[in-house]
Order: C-alpha cells, then structure tokens, then sequence
C-alpha cells in the first residue's frame, strides 16, 4: 500500500513523481476493495453479474460437461439490494441534514443535502467516499475515482488522486491533491502519463495569471494548509455487499430455477412402450418433434405416456422468502409489506422501523464525523449543532396529534421544530419563528392600537 512517506521519496522529481501516479492508480484498481465496490455498484445498478454468469450445463456418456443449449435458462435478477440501501440513505438523510445556524448551509454550497446523499450511497457501496470542499460547495469524489494516500503514523489523508475517464479510447484525466494546491496530468491513449501542458501546481484560493505567450506564470493568494479532502465510511468501513452477497445470488438461483421449470416442462418424462430399439439420438429426435408438431406416430401395441413430476414451488417460494428475510435482516432494512395494512398505529410502524433506526444512529456517527471534517476546511466551528429527522412512513394525524397534546411541556419553540419535522420542512423551521414572532408582533400592534383608540 502506497502511503505519504512512498509520495514523498517519488516526488523529488517529475519523473519518478508521475511514475508514483501510475503505480498507484494501478493498485487501487487492482485491490480488493475496489472489486468488492465494482461488484456491489453492479448489483445496486440492478445488474446482477453473478446470476448472468451461470450456465446450464448436460452431460455426455464420458461425463464432459456441455453448455445447454435447449434448456430454458431465464436468469432473473432481483432488486433488494438497491432497495435496501436507497431506503436506508433516504431515512437518514430524505428530510436533509439541519443546523442550528441556517447560515452553514448556505457557506457550503446549494443542494448539500443531494451531495451528502451521493456520498453515503457511495460509502454504503464502497466502504468509503470523500467529499471535496473547492472553497464554495461540496464535490462528490466516489471511491472507484480517488486514490487516497493516507499518512503513514496517523492514518488522516495527506494527499489524493483523482481520475476519469469517460471511455477506454479516450484520455485520461488525472488530478494530484497536495494540501498546498493541486496539480493536473493527462494520459492519451496508448501513451505514458504527463503534466498538462501549461500548467503547474494551483493553488486552491489563489488566482492564476496567464497569457497566451508564457501561459501561466504566477500564482497568487493564500492557499490553505489542509487537504480540502475528507472521507466519509460506512459502518464498519466497508461495503454492505460484504456478507450479503452469498444470500442475493441464492435469491437469484431459487427465484430462476423455478421459472426455468415451469418454462421448459423438463420435469415431464415419456415411458415408451415396444420401442426399445431406440438409441439416446432416436430419443433426442423424438422429443424435438413432438415439441415442433405435437404428434406422436404410434405402431401396433407401442404406446407412449408423459409423466410429470410437479415443480415444487411451495419450497421454492419458501426459500425465497427465508432468504429474503435473511438479507433485510443483515442489512437492518423494512419490508414494506408489513406497512400495508391500512391505518397502522404509531407503535405498530415504530415497531417496524426500529432495526433500520438503529442502524441509522450508528449511521449519524459516521455523517457527522464528515460533516465535522468539511466544517474544518470550510472554516466552521466544529461546534456547530447538526440534527437529522429520519425519513419514515409514519400516522401523521396521530404523531401531530401527540405533539399538540404535549405542547403545554414542550413549550412553543420545541413543539414547532416537531412538528416542521413531522410534516418534512424542518429546513424552514427558522422562517417558521420568524412568521410567528411577526405575526405576534402584529397582534399585539394591533391591540395597543384599539386600545389607544379607546
């Protein structure tokens, strides 16, 4: 694993410095991290590589194994997991992260919330993400695109790689994030890595001066002494493909099986009567014409009868249903079908939700350690209070209910932050009060007013 200390001794010169960048972009695409994060980014994209790659195969009378060619062999794939961890994201952050200062979200850019949304799923896929701070709003890194060189005692990210590419022909585009600025490379197809032309170190506040004859020649301005860079994990600090995957190809396996049965009809067999002259190709020859003519040409006392053997689909739908279970388990996630029944209760739906809301108060953790690295690089007390309302399918009329009923104990600012919560515009909690104090104020005008008339 290359680390700050490998960066340093290659950067005592251009050359061995863009070898540095090679090498490592070359060995995270090679870890074993980033083929767990492929694998489970497939799988969120609803692609299912596993299910894809299964081939049925029929064996000959030396025991050599053929691809079928005949059978059925409908692959279908299943969506829990993009479920699972949208449902899981949405709840945390569906109704946006709060501060207690409006102004915090404002010096970190519009649509924070969406950002910080794409960098948990990505952490939830990858184990880890990393948001960028360019000095106005926050930019989403994902794992498979950012090398992360960590320091070699303490573990903080010192400096970092990006790269993309849009497609295998075209260029490579490679950005070196130093503390004190950044630096950008390109590699051309079938080409080695080198310094954009023109270009030198930039650094992240300063101004660039240029002209079209010397091109950039000086760099201006204060630049900051800590990397605009910082990582956000997910539980564990890895993917929520790890220990899944196993349950979702079985669901794929029982869930195609079952079709592929009922589609072919391979679990009918035929006993023929007076034809025992027939070789395994005059088998093959009648099967084939009665599936293209359904005609069966009978001789004197020879018979033929289909026996069919029935396609246990209790069983597999029982399997499926277990394995299922199994993986909303694992993964803390809410089947939906216990919240279809009507008006449920409070306590029924709080019931539902309580393995997902542990899972998202371990979450906060993680979300909070971020936002506290943004707000260092950002420049903002570390103290800043930050609140989630978790996004759930909820009784309004009762939660509102229960609010207006504990009022007289929460007193009138608590109890209006419940209930912008409650009906999803906690962002506007502010203009609330404000509307209120305003409207009081009014009252009150107006009051004096007729009293003075008197």
């Amino acid at each position: 694993m290359y680390t700050y200390s490998d960066f340093e001794e290659y950067a005592v010169s251009e050359k061995s410095l863009l070898e540095f960048i090679e090498l490592a972009i070359a060995e995270h695409q090679t870890s074993k991290e980033y083929k767990i994060a492929q694998k489970a980014k497939a799988y969120y994209k609803h692609q299912n590589p596993d299910i894809e790659a299964v081939e049925k195969v029929i064996y000959d009378m030396l025991g050599q194994a053929h691809k079928d060619l005949f059978s059925p062999s409908h692959k279908l794939a299943n969506a829990y997991y993009p479920k699972i961890i949208n449902h899981g994201v949405s709840h945390l952050l569906g109704n946006g992260i709060s501060f207690k200062n409006p102004d915090v979200k404002k010096q970190l850019g519009a649509n924070l919330d969406g950002v910080c949304k794409k960098i948990l799923t990505d952490a939830k896929n990858s184990g880890v993400s990393y948001g960028y701070f360019d000095g106005e709003r926050l930019i989403h890194f994902p794992f498979e695109q950012f090398k992360a060189i960590y320091d070699d005692y303490t573990g903080e990210i010192r400096a970092g790689i990006r790269f993309t590419q849009i497609d295998e022909n075209k260029p490579l585009s490679i950005t070196l994030y130093e503390a004190d600025g950044y630096s950008e490379f390109v590699r051309e197809p079938g080409e080695e890595i080198k310094r954009k032309a023109g270009t030198k170190k930039k650094s992240y506040d300063g101004i660039t001066v240029s002209n079209e004859i010397e091109g950039v020649y000086e760099q201006t301005g204060e630049t900051t002494s800590r990397l605009p860079i910082y990582p956000m994990y997910n539980i564990g600090k890895q993917s929520d493909i790890v220990g899944n995957l196993n349950i979702l190809i079985a669901i794929d396996l029982v869930n195609s099986e079952l079709i592929n049965n009922v589609s072919q009809g391979e679990l009918v067999y035929w006993v023929l009567k007076n034809y025992g002259g027939m070789d395994e190709v005059d088998d093959a020859n009648f099967i084939i014409n009665l599936i293209k003519r359904h005609v069966i040409h009978l001789d004197g006392d020879s018979d033929a009868q289909p026996h069919q053997i029935q396609v246990p689909f209790e069983a597999n739908q029982t399997a499926a249903a277990m394995l299922k279970r199994q993986l909303y388990d694992n993964m803390d996630g809410v089947l939906t079908e216990t919240l279809n029944a009507g008006n449920l209760t409070a306590t029924a739906i709080n019931s539902a939700y309580s393995d997902l809301r542990q899972h998202s108060s371990n979450l906060e953790y993680e979300v909070i350690e971020f936002m506290h690295g943004i707000f260092r690089i950002a420049g903002i007390p570390e103290d800043e209070e930050i609140s989630f309302s978790y996004y759930e399918t909820i009784n309004p009329s009762e939660m509102i209910q229960n609010i207006i009923s504990s009022a007289q104990f929460l007193g009138d600012t608590e109890t209006t932050r419940l209930l912008c919560s409650a009906l999803g515009v906690i962002d506007d909690f502010e203009e609330v009060q404000n509307q209120k104090a305003a409207e009081a104020m009014a009252r009150m005008n107006m009051i004096g007013g007729m009293q003075n008339a008197e």
